[in-house]
């Protein structure tokens, strides 16, 4: 869920700085603004791909060692810091890791939360049709039959702890759905940070701990 907020950061970021710094790079102020929202972008990549990591393979000290500390630190030193930057294949993934963090942290935020809220809904269904027609004589019809034509024959009641059972199954396979989401994520910041991790580093770091 954390995926939404720091995607909205991270595009103002990349866009505001590269509109503000691109025009102004005839006058010379852009030079150092450019060199500091590349740096600013591959930073950010850099740290959200060892939050990612540090999850996958479990946080502690074998999860701190995966990731070699390669974070950008800025030091305007003239125009060789900007082409030192513009050389680096990572400031270029900074910014597309930028700009694309904001649409994948808008799925990873709707899935977080709307996976959930079925799963609970569905657990919810009795109740709500126990409530719904008792107190307001309203009846929720469950899984209209039209649609599930099995359930033909089945009252809304029936139908309504049906619909219970699934949302009981989606609860149970809530963990796996949440970490295999997490795990794409994972994947996709390697992806787009083009790092190549050596998967037994944890099991050997962990043997060895």
């Amino acid at each position: 869920m954390l995926a939404l907020p720091k995607g909205i950061i991270a595009f103002v970021i990349a866009i505001t700085g590269l509109c503000v710094s691109l025009p102004l790079v005839i006058i010379w102020i852009g030079l150092p603004l450019l060199a500091l929202t590349l740096t600013w972008c591959r930073t950010m990549m850099t740290n959200e791909q060892k939050v990612a990591e540090a999850w996958s393979h479990g946080k502690g000290e074998a999860a701190q060692q995966i990731m070699p500390d390669n974070t950008a630190v800025f030091r305007w030193e003239g125009l060789r810091t900007l082409g030192s930057q513009l050389r680096q294949d990572q400031s270029y993934r900074g910014i597309l890791y930028s700009i694309l963090q904001l649409p994948a942290g808008i799925l990873g935020f709707t899935l977080s939360l709307v996976l959930p809220s079925v799963a609970i809904g569905c657990l919810l269904a009795p109740a709500v049709h126990k409530i719904s027609t008792e107190l307001f004589s309203f009846d929720p019809n469950m899984l209209d039959p039209e649609v599930f034509f099995f359930l033909a024959n089945r009252t809304s009641s029936e139908r309504s702890w049906i619909v219970c059972g699934i949302g009981f199954v989606m609860l149970l396979l809530l963990p796996l759905l949440l970490q295999g989401i997490g795990r794409l994520y994972t994947a996709w910041i390697n992806m787009i940070s083009g790092t190549q991790l050596n998967v037994k580093a944890p099991l050997e770091i962990l043997h060895n701990s």
